[in-house]
């Protein structure tokens, strides 16, 4: 007896182009130089803690030379970066768009454009916030046990912490952000539970200039 054997078809995997993949080992790279730099300035002030007369002392100078040499590599690769992006006109165009969403700068953007493959990737803002786990989920159990909506423990946690800085950062630069975050914890929500909200709206943002193609605009702030 013969049986029919169905397998699933798999669709074969886009390589990505030379920038995309430069553009993504620099920002590996410039992870570990910035992890690498909060150690050193840790340790430096532990130093200075502890000694009475630090700005002549060795091993204060020697990591004072070597967080200044980060400085100096971290923004050599973030030249790079923007350089790379201007060899792509698409590239270039999508990351101009970003920077029109306030709190989304040069990392998150290249962050952004690499995890969608330039925004082509995914379909909506929901689908990369899932895969990010910043999307909410609610726990339940039959009809009885409820808990409130929660970020997925699974997801990228890089994108995670990047969105929450842009998220920090937006409520301190966005007056609608602002109020919006406000108005969460005013509902009761927990402080990051309302904070995960302003992520997603800055993703559900993010998105939306790349489908439009023209810079976000804040209509609440054109009517002050």
């Amino acid at each position: 007896m013969l049986l029919n054997l169905s397998r699933e078809e798999l669709e074969p995997s886009n390589v990505k182009p030379k920038a995309f993949q430069e553009i993504g080992r620099l920002l590996a790279l410039r992870d570990q130089l910035v992890r690498d730099r909060s150690g050193l300035k840790s340790t430096l002030k532990e130093q200075k803690h502890l000694l009475s007369s630090p700005s002549t002392d060795a091993c204060c100078k020697i990591l004072e030379r070597s967080i200044k040499h980060i400085d100096k590599q971290v923004l050599s690769i973030e030249k790079r970066m923007r350089k790379l992006l201007k060899t792509d006109d698409k590239l270039q165009q999508n990351y101009q768009l970003l920077l029109s969403v306030k709190g989304v700068g040069l990392i998150l953007s290249c962050q952004l454009l690499y995890h969608t493959s330039n925004f082509v990737k995914f379909d909506n803002w929901r689908s990369f916030s899932s895969y990010c786990g910043i999307a909410p989920f609610e726990y339940s159990s039959g009809s009885s046990i409820r808990r409130r909506k929660q970020s997925h423990y699974i997801g990228d946690r890089k994108m995670k912490t990047l969105l929450s800085m842009a998220a920090v950062s937006a409520i301190q630069s966005d007056q609608e952000l602002k109020k919006y975050y406000h108005r969460k914890l005013d509902e009761g929500k927990h402080k990051m539970i309302a904070l995960n909200n302003v992520r997603n709206k800055i993703l559900a943002r993010s998105f939306s200039v790349i489908k439009r193609g023209t810079p976000f605009v804040n209509i609440a702030a054109t009517n002050y």
